[in-house]
């Protein structure tokens, strides 16, 4: 029923996916061990940074700051796409007949026409790639707080501020300081600039 190219395809992506959940585990293992030797060395040496923060919410908070979430989410999204590819292989043409029967049944757009392949392909297509689009949002919208700032929150903190440089927009460089401005900072008449 299937020919040994579909099958090749499904089982590259199968390999895929265990390669990209393998590769997510390894990683929470990894960052299990980097978080207790975190952990341990920050009481060591930096024992306000941990205060009032057991070390098994430490762990929690380091790995769920760092995990590798892309790697699963890429793992759900291939098979979702895989699991809901023969489901789309049956509706598309289905519904594509339906379409061709109450548009008159032309022949050049019959089954086995371009036409047709190409609904059928670009239906696949998109129909794969609808959870992948949900899966990516997810994944965006879910993102962990970063670090530093889970850190803090766990010891009652407010969060930081990120006092980093930052460039400055191309709006913003288009705009100049204005010479009456009464704090002087412009330059202008009021005495303020270049002394």
């Amino acid at each position: 029923m299937y020919d040994l190219s579909l099958l090749l395809l499904l089982g590259s992506i199968a390999v895929f996916i265990l390669a990209c959940l393998g590769y997510g585990v390894f990683r929470l293992r990894v960052l299990h061990r980097d978080a207790a030797d975190e952990y341990a060395d920050r009481t060591a040496t930096k024992p306000a940074s941990v205060r009032g923060v057991s070390r098994d919410e430490f762990l929690r908070l380091y790995v769920r700051s760092f995990a590798p979430r892309w790697a699963f989410y890429l793992a759900a999204a291939c098979a979702l796409a895989i699991g809901l590819s023969p489901v789309a292989l049956l509706v598309i043409p289905a519904i594509y007949d339906q379409i061709w029967y109450a548009s008159g049944a032309a022949d050049w757009a019959g089954r086995g026409g371009y036409v047709f392949m190409f609904t059928v392909f670009f239906g696949v297509v998109a129909i794969g790639a609808f959870p992948a689009f949900l899966l990516a949002r997810f994944h965006h919208t879910r993102a962990p707080e970063p670090f530093s700032h889970a850190l803090a929150r766990a010891r009652g903190e407010p969060i930081p501020e990120e006092t980093g440089w930052r460039r400055r927009p191309k709006w913003a460089r288009r705009v100049r300081p204005d010479p009456d401005a009464p704090d002087g900072s412009s330059g202008g008449s009021d005495g303020g600039g270049g002394d």
